[in-house]
């Protein structure tokens, strides 16, 4: 029995650790002012705030880990949105609807919650910094860190009653954000 239930943590391990390996920047879905290089892992964005999804839905089972490092610029927000709905807006335009979202400057943006939506209720971030996000759609949560530091964390709820699915994306203006291959401790 024991030996069941070691394979079942070591293959939730496996898919948590493979997911970041095979994430990138859509060329497709994301807005025009962005650019996509070194193999999908570095979005830049100029002088709009655009929205740039991963190619990678996130798993309707199990968690999954992902990180971000701000690579250069101030402006910067990270999270999960659905592709559809931010498709349809042009990629540009009003936080929070499709995405749960943090900014660099600690406000959360929540697709479904008024009460957190455009509320200051994060930590801050800034160019160098590393972003991890944990993500569970059955239990309808993203959790965002920021590396090296513990207490800097956030958790919103999820609405997972619609029907599409969540990617990983960031919203930036003149900024550039890398995916990170390895999750940091």
């Amino acid at each position: 029995m024991k030996t069941l239930q070691f394979q079942a943590i070591s293959t939730e391990q496996s898919q948590i650790q493979q997911y970041p390996k095979t994430l990138q920047f859509s060329n497709t879905y994301k807005g025009a002012g962005c650019q996509i290089c070194e193999g999908g892992k570095v979005v830049e964005c100029s002088s709009v705030w655009y929205y740039c999804l991963c190619e990678q839905a996130i798993p309707k089972t199990g968690k999954i880990v992902f990180a971000f490092q701000m690579i250069s610029g101030s402006s910067f927000m990270v999270g999960i949105g659905f592709r559809d709905i931010i498709q349809k807006n042009n990629y540009s335009g009003n936080c929070g609807v499709g995405s749960y979202l943090i900014r660099y400057d600690g406000y959360t943006y929540s697709h479904h919650n008024k009460d957190v939506n455009n509320k200051q209720l994060s930590f801050t971030y800034t160019t160098n910094d590393v972003i991890i996000m944990e993500v569970s759609i059955e239990h309808k949560y993203i959790k965002w860190t920021r590396q090296n530091n513990p207490l800097a964390t956030v958790q919103l709820e999820i609405d997972t009653s619609i029907s599409q699915e969540l990617y990983p994306c960031v919203n930036i203006y003149s900024s550039k954000v890398k995916i990170l291959d390895n999750i940091p401790n």
